[in-house]
């Protein structure tokens, strides 16, 4: 695993929370469903495409839903290669 997956993965893990298992699949909420997907697009990341960062357990509610959705709602080709509709979702959940 090299770097750029492992620094993905781990920011992932945080999207996920304290003590929150990210199995794909597995998600009750819009930010676990998204942690999941962030790991899944990690595997096929190519290069660093995160400009974000995520808090440690944060709440599944405002910004940080709203990214979530974000990620949900595009594909790891689209997310992974900065699309202009997610870039500017995520940049539409800024302030919330």
């Amino acid at each position: 695993m090299n770097w750029k997956i492992a620094l993905f993965a781990s920011a992932a893990a945080a999207l996920a929370g304290p003590g929150v298992i990210a199995i794909e699949g597995c998600g009750g909420d819009d930010c676990t469903r998204a942690a999941d997907k962030m790991i899944e697009c990690a595997t096929t990341m190519t290069v660093s495409s995160s400009s974000g960062t995520m808090g440690m357990a944060e709440a599944c509610q405002g910004a940080h839903l709203c990214y979530s959705q974000c990620v949900n709602n595009h594909t790891c080709t689209q997310i992974n290669g900065n699309d202009p509709g997610y870039t500017m979702c995520r940049a539409n959940c800024q302030g919330l």
